[in-house]
């Protein structure tokens, strides 16, 4: 009964850290592209699109957990990563872009004075009985996942999940880029067997 409990418990976190989520995937599909008949894929390095430039550690982590999560997702499906474009039946890629906006909370103060006592002209202003409100910083960002022919560069499928996410850390903002990589990739058509 206890290790039942356990498991349960478990299983709760891990589904809390990742598993429920708002996001939906904007996807499109090229009508004459036919992604699912497709077996190899060459990975190319994605862009980082942000008002700031990211420092080039931060950069180089990010890549290589979102190739990580795409490629692992993608060999899942049937697919198979190849070392050079010749071999390649697609090029598969990313994009993140995303801007960082600061908002007050729209929550009301406890204890603050009724703008009737504070702009009439014959009272003296009470102090403040409650701190100002909260200051948030939003970031509101996307991430685009891309399938390409490698001869024409010409787009075959798009994934795209745009979110305000509340991170509060670079690591947080790594795991949450991850988790909206790996649910795009999960709208990928899986490989279809010959």
């Amino acid at each position: 009964m206890m290790r039942l409990r356990w498991l349960a418990t478990a299983a709760a976190a891990a589904c809390l850290g990742g598993c429920v989520t708002d996001w939906e995937v904007d996807r499109f599909a090229a009508p004459e592209a036919d992604v699912a008949a497709l077996r190899t894929f060459l990975w190319q390095p994605g862009q980082l699109g942000t008002p700031a430039e990211v420092p080039a550690p931060v950069a180089a982590q990010i890549e290589a957990r979102v190739r990580a999560v795409v490629t692992q997702e993608l060999a899942r499906k049937g697919y198979v990563e190849v070392p050079d474009r010749s071999a390649a039946e697609m090029i598969v890629t990313y994009q993140v872009a995303g801007s960082r906006r600061t908002v007050v909370s729209e929550q009301p103060r406890v204890g603050a004075p009724s703008p009737n006592d504070v702009l009439s002209p014959s009272r003296t202003p009470p102090p403040p009985l409650s701190e100002l409100p909260r200051e948030q910083t939003i970031r509101s960002g996307s991430v685009i996942l891309f399938i390409k022919d490698p001869a024409s560069d010409r787009l075959l499928w798009r994934g795209l999940i745009q979110a305000d996410t509340r991170t509060g850390s670079t690591e947080s903002g790594i795991r949450t880029l991850e988790r909206m990589a790996r649910e795009i990739v999960a709208t990928v058509p899986a490989r279809r067997q010959p």
